[in-house]
């Protein structure tokens, strides 16, 4: 069962030790949600089998291994004016501001080329694993665009849930090896560019009755 800290009943005393304790409880577990939802292009860069990978390694070669991926990874991806939300060992999920407010179509190109600029990054990343003696790392990458809410927590971190973001961590997995793929929902968006090609690749199911397609994404010669 999930516990509720906003219930706490502590005895009752005058003691400044349980005053503290209940202002840190509070302060840990509030959080502020923005009141109407935005949308972003939300993308998701995770690593195939690293649990699997990583169960061979020491933990300084773990480390290291999340680390150089990780950074890497990082790096190209605040070459697209786009920002981080979270780092999760052998995933990246992170999203492109401009794909809401300034010039909307800057940032869906500056999203598909963020993503054809990870997978490029394969190679480079690869070569400072061997560099180190670590092993071969391989991922797949995702982007979907969509509502989402934006969530403050009390130290000014900022985060976003939703669908959108479900969803793209979901056809993650429908991606290829070092491939990218997209929703349906961004394709919407892209599909009037002339830069790019579009094929469908199958789709996530949502519910029994509304399928979500997919689709991998190539610049036209």
């Amino acid at each position: 069962m999930k516990k509720s800290f906003t219930n706490i009943i502590l005895p009752a005393t005058n003691s400044k030790k349980f005053h503290l304790l209940a202002n840190n409880l509070n302060e840990k577990y509030v959080v502020s949600m923005g009141w109407t939802p935005k949308c972003f292009c939300v993308g998701i860069i995770d690593i195939i089998d690293s649990t699997k990978t990583v169960a061979k390694l020491s933990q300084n070669e773990a480390s290291r291994y999340y680390e150089i991926f990780l950074n890497i990874m990082a790096k190209t991806v605040n070459q697209f004016n786009a920002h981080i939300l979270k780092t999760m060992g052998d995933s990246l999920l992170f999203y492109f501001p401009d794909t809401c407010y300034n010039d909307r179509k800057f940032g869906f190109l500056s999203s598909i080329e963020c993503g054809f600029s990870l997978i490029n990054a394969h190679t480079r990343l690869n070569y400072q694993l061997k560099e180190e003696y670590l092993p071969k790392i391989d991922f797949r990458v995702s982007l979907d665009y969509g509502n989402v809410t934006i969530m403050k927590t009390v130290d000014s971190a900022i985060d976003l849930i939703g669908s959108t973001i479900n969803i793209c961590s979901k056809i993650n997995s429908l991606a290829a090896k070092n491939e990218m793929i997209i929703g349906s929902d961004l394709h919407e968006q892209l599909k009037k560019f002339d830069e790019y090609k579009f094929k469908q690749s199958g789709s996530y199911s949502v519910d029994l009755k509304h399928p979500y397609p997919t689709y991998t994404v190539s610049r036209k010669n």
